[in-house]
């Protein structure tokens, strides 16, 4: 399977009901190059990371992350979130190239 740069997961339990604190996770496709790297001829290869993270529920913000070039390629967030309503949940990575990237899950309630 052939991945590309933003590729992106959200993972929701199974199961939510109302008020619980749920895990969420999201893995992002991303190569989050330093800066101090070479390649093969020794030119170094320019930074490439993401450097913003941000989290919505139901269009209200309700978390941000700020990533530097250490963290490793195709990065991980988990992180709770309480679900008090159904609706989108929605998570926008921003690179230091001026990419954008955004994956949407929706958190709905298990009868």
């Amino acid at each position: 399977m052939t991945t590309t740069i933003g590729d992106a997961t959200i993972l929701l339990p199974t199961r939510i009901v109302r008020d619980a604190v749920i895990s969420v996770r999201a893995r992002i496709s991303h190569p989050m190059l330093t800066g101090l790297s070479n390649d093969a001829e020794g030119k170094r290869i320019p930074a490439h990371f993401i450097d913003a993270v941000t989290v919505t529920y139901g269009g209200e913000e309700v978390a941000r992350f700020e990533w530097t070039s250490g963290m490793a390629k195709d990065p991980y967030v988990e992180f709770p979130l309480r679900a008090t309503r159904e609706g989108p949940l929605t998570i926008t990575w921003k690179d230091n190239k001026g990419g954008n990237f955004r994956q949407t899950a929706n958190v709905t309630f298990t009868p």
